[in-house]
């Protein structure tokens, strides 16, 4: 995995774009729902570039971050003039985290666990180095509905294209549990957890087809990683067919509304290991 964000470190951001308005206020609704004081500790299990904390790090709050990919965090680097100093950065592995317990104040995470071979080891140490009274802060930026529509078409011509070991045995993305929406609120709730859903930013999003086509092929999203490089072009061919069909011309402009949503939870109240067993 590490080795697709080192590959795709350069195109992250501008494929995830985030206007930095909104970024403020994703980080003025974190910081009031933390409540947070110039004492107060945040950790983040895949930090990559510093999409989701970099405007609470530019307040000058102690943020630390860890990453696989060596270069994604050079991204975050290549954001200051200098490293600021209640930044930390350290390339390590989210499910074994190196840090004594009860060390932070929050955690935050975006779009990390289900990449971890056990997204359950990753939350365990979520919860271990979570100090009691802390908050975990699982991050979700929800897709437009024209790149729904975009990756239901890609999805379906990738499906070709897949080795046929692949086909015959399930992946093990296919069993990890749901850590989106409507499953992580469901699983941090098994854990006896207070749980809570908001809305942190909404924001008008757009692309030409054309645009959106360049971003898929570039492979910068995880749809494109799970076919072979030999096949993928041939794929991406033929995707380039459907839009053709689908659309009526490449510089059509697609317009929507897309949102940054926060599970929040506090006072975890049962063992990790009982909800291993039930799922």
């Amino acid at each position: 995995m590490n080795n697709y964000y080192d590959k795709i470190a350069h195109l992250y951001d501008a494929t995830r774009p985030l206007p930095q308005s909104v970024s403020e206020q994703i980080a003025d609704c974190i910081l009031e729902l933390v409540k947070a004081t110039p004492e107060t500790k945040f950790l983040e299990p895949g930090i990559g570039t510093g999409r989701t904390g970099y405007s609470i790090i530019q307040r000058g709050y102690s943020y630390t971050g860890i990453d696989v990919s060596k270069e994604m965090m050079d991204e975050l680097r290549h954001k200051f003039s200098k490293m600021p100093e209640n930044l930390t950065l350290l390339q390590g592995d989210a499910s074994t985290l190196p840090f004594e317990d009860n060390l932070f104040d929050v955690v935050i995470t975006a779009h990390i666990l289900h990449c971890l071979q056990d997204p359950f080891a990753g939350l365990n140490e979520i919860r271990r180095v979570l100090k009691p009274n802390g908050v975990y802060l699982s991050c979700e930026n929800l897709i437009s509905s024209y790149q729904k529509t975009f990756e239901d078409i890609l999805r379906g011509i990738l499906g070709q294209y897949q080795p046929e070991s692949s086909q015959n045995c399930p992946s093990a993305m296919q069993t990890k549990p749901n850590l989106f929406g409507e499953g992580m609120k469901q699983l941090l709730s098994d854990l006896g957890a207070t749980v809570e859903t908001l809305t942190a930013a909404r924001w008008q999003q757009s692309h030409t087809v054309a645009e959106l086509f360049d971003i898929y092929q570039s492979r910068a999203l995880g749809v494109c990683w799970t076919v072979p490089d030999e096949l993928f072009y041939k794929a991406m061919e033929e995707f380039k067919e459907c839009l053709k069909q689908y659309y009526e011309s490449f510089e059509v402009v697609l317009y929507d509304e897309v949102t940054f949503e926060l599970t929040v939870a506090r006072n975890f109240s049962k063992p990790l290991t009982s909800v291993m067993v039930n799922a």
